[in-house]
């Protein structure tokens, strides 16, 4: 394994509103790293970090799960987290352990109460924010 100085290696995580596209992002990441010889879908229920029967079953994610690749000699680490209200500790701690945060938008619909919510704790814990504008296809 390869060893990373803590100025190569960043901290994402991935959070926005149920469906906005936070798995498929980060399997489509992984698949272009060259980690995936093939890229799962959700409805599949193949992703690399839907891997609960639970998230089978529901096909949404229940549980933060932590991802990683290698890029352009940086180690990221990919928090993707659920969308649905109802797993919000899941966001928030994954919002709190992470360095940076990459906010998710379904362009179809725009934000949504989740996010709103979202955004608030990204606020109070200061963190740098990126937007991603999703599914504009």
């Amino acid at each position: 394994m390869k060893i990373y100085d803590d100025k190569h290696i960043k901290n994402i995580a991935f959070v926005g509103a149920h469906n906005s596209g936070k798995t498929t992002l980060a399997e489509t990441m992984l698949f272009e790293a060259g980690l995936l010889n093939r890229r799962g879908t959700v409805e599949q229920k193949n992703t690399v970090a839907d891997h609960h029967e639970i998230e089978h079953e529901r096909q949404t994610s229940v549980f933060a799960t932590p991802l990683h690749t290698e890029w352009r000699n940086y180690k990221i680490n990919i928090v993707d987290t659920p969308g649905l209200d109802d797993f919000i500790g899941e966001i928030i701690s994954s919002i709190r352990v992470t360095d940076t945060v990459v906010v998710v938008l379904n362009a179809q619909q725009g934000v949504e109460v989740g996010t709103e919510i979202i955004w608030n704790y990204i606020d109070k814990y200061m963190k740098p924010t990126l937007f991603v504008i999703n599914q504009i296809d």
